[in-house]
């Protein structure tokens, strides 16, 4: 489980040096009660942030951000065993480069990537540390290669995979791509998917996209380098994209989406049954976690 705003900065510290863990807190206790695993989501980003934090300059937001790190990590020290330390740092282009985003952070942190991510080590070396981006992959991917050579302490990568039903990646190039990414050393998680691009609901559409899903989950649970599986929402119309991009319908019913990873996950269990919407049980409901819809216009992903 992760939480799309409640363990953000904004979420946590919205008046500067009032520390508010309760939102967080709510998510993470919801997790242990249904026993599932909470992600931390996340430390750093340039946007979604309160104003005293934009308008900090130089050093006062050195040591804002070294706080932030230091006092999350610290309350959470033994409970979140995985946080996105930064979040999408870079601009990309379609060569597989990058540079870092134009933005208030880069421009008064230049050394950013070094500062949060040492800080958070040091806090709680037991912790793994990502950066969660949505870029080009190949992108993220040469920015992380660089911060490894330059020993920056990185664990993990979070691939937003936020996709478009006419763009979204091959199967193959997704292995590909995972397995890069261990050569060096660091592991990947889906932390955010969606389907963008479906206007209307039909049945092509929506065979399509849960072909989509699929084809991520199964790309995960193949590559032996990628170690979690998150969709950014649960109904259609609790996120950010307008349209139908998730699993469940605006009535929280499962959509072909849902099955097609539910099949998966039976598959890689033993059970070759499968499952569809026939069999689900009539009058089933699914509990939702109300939270804030992420505002940030994020742009199609490209591998």
């Amino acid at each position: 489980m992760v939480a799309e705003n409640g363990c953000k900065l904004s979420g946590i510290q919205y008046n500067q040096g009032v520390f508010d863990f309760s939102d967080c807190d709510a998510h993470y206790n919801k997790a242990v009660e249904l026993g599932m695993k909470f992600r931390g989501h996340c430390l750093v980003w340039h946007s979604y942030q309160p104003q005293w934090f934009q308008d900090l300059k130089g050093e006062d937001l050195r040591k804002a951000i070294v706080e932030h790190i230091t006092k999350v990590l610290t309350h959470y020290k033994g409970k979140i065993d995985t946080w996105d330390v930064v979040n999408e740092a870079i601009d990309d282009d379609d060569q597989g480069g990058w540079t870092l985003a134009n933005n208030f952070i880069n421009n008064e942190v230049p050394d950013l990537i070094e500062l949060a991510f040492k800080t958070a080590r040091e806090v709680d070396p037991s912790v793994k540390l990502f950066y969660n981006d949505f870029k080009r992959i190949k992108s993220v991917y040469t920015f992380v290669k660089d911060m490894k050579e330059r020993g920056v302490p990185i664990d993990g990568v979070g691939w937003q995979y936020h996709v478009n039903i006419a763009r979204y990646h091959k199967y193959e190039d997704v292995l590909d791509i995972m397995k890069k990414f261990g050569e060096i050393g660091v592991e990947v998680q889906i932390t955010e998917m969606d389907v963008n691009g479906i206007t209307e609901a039909n049945d092509q559409d929506f065979e399509l996209e849960a072909k989509i899903y699929e084809e991520a989950l199964r790309a995960c649970l193949n590559s032996g380098n990628c170690t979690g599986f998150l969709v950014w929402g649960v109904g259609d119309t609790d996120s950010w994209i307008n349209g139908y991009p998730l699993l469940f319908d605006k009535n929280y019913a499962p959509k072909p989406a849902y099955y097609s990873l539910i099949n998966v996950l039976k598959e890689y269990n033993g059970d070759d049954k499968e499952y569809d919407a026939e069999e689900s049980e009539e009058g089933s409901s699914v509990e939702i976690i109300d939270d804030t819809t992420v505002t940030e216009t994020v742009e199609d992903s490209e591998y």
